[in-house]
Order: C-alpha cells, then sequence, then structure tokens
C-alpha cells in the first residue's frame, strides 16, 4: 500500500529542507486498571468525534477497528487517507491549529515525532504488557502492531517454493522475483535491512544487504516489476518480497490460486508501526479512548483480523484466524529492530547503496 510506503530518506530531506518479543517491562508502582476509565469515557462520547491522518479502512483492517470502535462508544470517525510525508508535514504546518487527534506511522518515524514534538504523552492502561523497544518511556508514541518481511510465492509458477533469501540466489529463480524500488520505497528498504539481518547485519549495519540484493541483481533474479495485487493474480510476480500482512490479505483474497506465504528461515524483519495522540489534538479524549481500544483485546484482534501482528502477545486469538498465519515457529527468525534512530538512518543509507547496485 502506498500509504506507508513513503521512503524514509526522502521523508527527511523533505521535512528537514518489526519472534520472541523482550521480556515485558514492569507495571508502573500505580499502574491504571485495565481499559478505559468511566470519565474518560464521558468526556470521550462529549468530544463525539475523533480525525485521524492516515488511518483509511483498507488499512490493516482499521475499517473494521473503528467500526467496533463506534459501536461501542458511538463516536464518529473522519479521515483523510495521507502518505507518511504528507502526514508530517500537515502535523508540521497545522502546529497552531491543530486538526488531527491520531495516526499512524512507521516506527522509524518516532524520532522525528519527538524532535517535532508531534505528539501528546499518553499512556494506555496497557502499557505494562507492551515491550519497552515499542514504547516511548515518556508516553509520546508505541507500537500497537507490526509485520513482519517475506515472501510471496506463487507455487504453480515456481517448482521449489524458496525457504530463505539464499535460496533466491538460485539460477532457477532468476526472472521471478518482484519488489518495489528501494530508492522510494521503505517496504523495499525494509526488504533490504531483513536481508542485512539475515547475514549479520543491523540497523546500524545495512551492507550485507546491499550486498547480498548486489548479488540478486548481477544474477538477473529481480523482473523489474513492481508487485500489486492485479499483477500478482495475472502471474507476473512468482515471487514477490513484501510484508506478511499484505502477502497473506493476497492469498486470502485469491483462494482459487496456490500462493505461499514464506518467512525467510535465514533471518527476516519486523516492522512496528506507533500510534500517538497528536499535539493539540481538537478531541484528546477521544484519541486516547482510541488509544485504549487499539490495545485491548478487541482492538489487537481487530489488527490481527487484517493480518499484522499484535504487540501484545498475551491476547488470544481465535483458532481459525491463528490458521492463516504461518506457524508460529516460522517467526523464530524475526529480529526487531530496537534503534529508532537508526533505522532511520538505515532508510537513507539504502537507499542510497542501491543507487550503486542499479547502475
Amino acid at each position: 500500500m502506498s500509504i506507508k510506503n513513503v521512503s524514509f530518506g526522502l521523508l527527511m530531506a523533505f521535512v528537514l529542507a518489526v519472534s520472541p518479543l523482550t521480556p515485558v517491562a514492569a507495571a508502573p508502582a500505580a499502574a491504571a486498571p485495565k481499559g478505559a476509565t468511566t470519565q474518560l469515557i464521558q468526556a470521550a462520547k462529549s468530544e463525539g468525534t475523533i480525525v485521524s491522518y492516515g488511518l483509511p479502512n483498507s488499512w490493516v483492517n482499521y475499517g473494521g477497528l473503528l467500526s467496533g470502535f463506534n459501536k461501542e462508544y458511538g463516536i464518529t470517525h473522519k479521515d483523510t487517507d495521507m502518505d507518511s510525508g504528507t502526514i508530517i508535514s500537515t502535523l508540521i504546518a497545522e502546529a497552531s491549529s491543530p486538526v488531527a487527534d491520531t495516526t499512524d506511522l512507521g516506527l522509524a518515524f518516532a524520532k522525528l515525532v519527538e524532535d517535532k514534538n508531534l505528539s501528546k504523552p499518553y499512556m494506555n492502561s496497557y502499557w505494562a504488557e507492551i515491550p519497552g523497544y515499542a514504547k516511548d518511556p515518556k508516553g509520546r508514541w508505541s507500537a500497537a502492531f507490526y509485520g513482519v518481511m517475506g515472501f510471496l510465492v506463487n507455487a504453480d509458477k515456481v517448482k521449489n517454493v524458496p525457504k530463505t533469501w539464499d535460496d533466491l540466489l538460485k539460477p532457477e529463480y532468476k526472472g521471478t522475483m518482484c519488489m518495489k524500488n528501494p530508492r522510494s520505497s521503505a517496504t523495499a528498504q525494509m526488504a533490504v535491512l531483513a536481508s542485512a539481518f539475515a547475514h549479520g547485519g543491523s540497523e546500524t549495519n545495512v551492507q550485507p544487504g546491499l550486498d547480498f540484493f548486489k548479488k540478486m541483481v548481477d544474477r538477473g533474479i529481480p523482473n523489474g516489476v513492481s508487485p500489486s495485487s492485479a499483477n500478482i493474480q495475472k502471474g507476473e510476480c512468482p515471487i514477490t518480497v513484501q510484508w506478511d500482512f499484505e502477502a497473506l490479505r493476497n492469498k486470502d483474497q485469491n483462494p482459487n490460486m496456490n500462493l505461499k506465504v514464506v518467512i525467510p528461515a535465514d533471518g527476516t524483519v519486523a516492522g512496528l508501526y506507533i500510534q500517538f495522540v497528536t499535539a493539540g489534538a481538537p478531541h484528546a479524549n477521544a484519541a486516547k479512548l482510541l488509544m485504549e481500544y487499539e490495545y485491548s483485546d478487541k482492538g489487537q484482534l481487530a489488527y490481527a483480523q487484517g493480518f499484522v501482528h499484535p504487540i501484545r502477545t498475551n491476547v488470544k486469538l481465535p483458532a481459525d484466524l491463528l490458521a492463516k498465519f504461518p506457524p508460529a515457529a516460522a517467526y523464530k527468525s524475526v529480529h526487531f529492530p530496537k534503534d529508532y534512530v537508526g533505522l532511520d538512518k538505515a532508510g537513507s543509507a539504502i537507499a542510497d547503496g542501491w543507487t550503486l547496485i542499479a547502475k
């Protein structure tokens, strides 16, 4: 989806010119009770509405989540669908007269949110259940869900389904792989980062990923097609490198195709998405109540129905939904970036490095 696909490096230039989780942090001494308080619910209902940027119905099942929120609290919702760069620039431009109450951005934008004071600190009542690397200690942002970089394989077009990044180097996969351009796509940058983790790199050392993709380009593995649901359906993308939630959605929407979702066994990366109450939110109580709902069991389930992974690992998902995901063991290879400043720089480094690869 283009909505979350702006390049980190391009955004910074514009504005300034995702396994086993770490142990859950200990609950604060005066932890709030789970769920919204009566006072917050009443205050939010009196506001009556919430305005968001970049939460369209089709993005990770926000349509289902917000429908549930409206049904439970009677609060209406209005969204303006924007890409991440436009969200950031609009929040900055509207600082003196805010319009939006909340938004959703990739973890790499967390430092920019902090530096530009774009959020109003709020710790929801599930705060202690959020891993430390998925939240700001000051409550300025937190991540409610994540995706994992993987492969969508059309098994009718590919005889041997690749299981690892290194498998993709085999001659049999020449001209079969679709991916977006890392010079402009954050998703593609995360694909390179995932291969970096698989080859000993990290968010602060992306060179192993660039080196690996250089080998793939030299061997003609990429076919030059930018993946979309349409060209996957037409069979033009035998192997697509994309987030597992995109792959799982494509598989779910095309039950008559022999599509396989693969989590690379040699290593991959999680992509976390952060939410926050915007600074000066006109409907701040409604935004806080939405935060409560997003991190509640109902909200976490709604995200999972959009094929992303809830951040709260103690939320139980129904068996029929779990069956649509790869088995839990497949996710043992997932690395969770913990240096969000390094993650932002990684995007720029990958975009710059790709220029040399693509020559």
